[in-house]
């Protein structure tokens, strides 16, 4: 072919062979160079015999002056994972990963709240010290404060900037609808048969609220809290539960209401 018979290029000027070939002698491109040596016989790389090679034995601990010493009565570490790390984690969250907390879905229509779902989750909760604007969730217990959240994207749909639509409705706009869902979280350990009717869930719209807040009595008694009341589910009773959920929300009960007989 031709451009087998002038090569062009890299090749050409590099001095490349134009095609491959198993029984070509190798390809030298700086001749003035030493030839590389071959294995087994290569003399121009001398090892520091003092050193140990990679992966022999253990590393030797050095005795520098700025060295921290070992911290007394603390085991040296093994170096090896443990078999089962979720078992290690749970392990050292101690007795508040065994309290836990519940996660209600809870629904809104026609200016009522209704217990859709439930769920049980391990780990501590820690009850916000704040709310944003919009809507805003607050657990009472005989009314006082116990859990608190915002869920300022609820009730609300909205639709991006369209160019190929004109008029409004290519523009970005949002509109309300008339209901919705949201979770409620609260520890577990207030859901017992004789918190039930003592309990209640709150829904807010907050239009104004302080960077914190100092108390915890209901949102609406806080100082700088400007909130509107939009519904409220007093008292959690097995008949207001949603049957898919009662199964589950019983359960729980009935496990909290042992832990307290002791």
């Amino acid at each position: 072919m031709a451009d087998e018979q002038h090569p062009i290029g890299h090749e050409a000027a590099r001095g490349l062979p134009i095609k491959q070939d198993q029984t070509a002698e190798p390809v030298i491109l700086d001749p003035h160079l030493p030839a590389m040596e071959k294995t087994g016989a290569v003399k121009t790389v001398l090892r520091n015999t003092l050193q140990p090679l990679m992966g022999a034995g253990s590393a030797v601990p050095g005795n520098g002056e700025k060295l921290m010493p070992a911290l007394p009565g603390q085991p040296a570490p093994s170096g090896g994972l443990p078999a089962k790390p979720q078992e290690a984690k749970a392990a050292a969250t101690g007795a508040a990963a065994e309290d836990g907390y519940v996660r209600l879905d809870v629904h809104f229509e026609n200016g009522k709240l209704t217990v859709a779902g439930l769920k049980q989750v391990p780990g501590p909760l820690a009850i916000a010290s704040a709310v944003i604007r919009g809507y805003a969730y607050e657990v009472l217990l005989e009314g006082q404060q116990v859990a608190l959240g915002s869920v300022p994207d609820v009730g609300v749909r909205r639709a991006f900037a369209n160019r190929d639509v004109a008029g409004p409705q290519g523009k970005h706009f949002f509109f309300n609808v008339p209901d919705f869902d949201f979770a409620v979280r609260f520890p577990r350990s207030f859901l017992h048969t004789t918190n039930l009717p003592k309990l209640a869930i709150v829904l807010h719209r907050v239009e104004d609220a302080p960077d914190r807040l100092t108390t915890l009595a209901p949102l609406a008694q806080q100082t700088g809290v400007k909130t509107t009341e939009i519904a409220r589910l007093a008292g959690l009773q097995v008949d207001e539960i949603a049957p898919v959920a009662r199964p589950a929300f019983e359960k729980l009960v009935n496990e909290m209401d042992r832990l307290h007989e002791h």
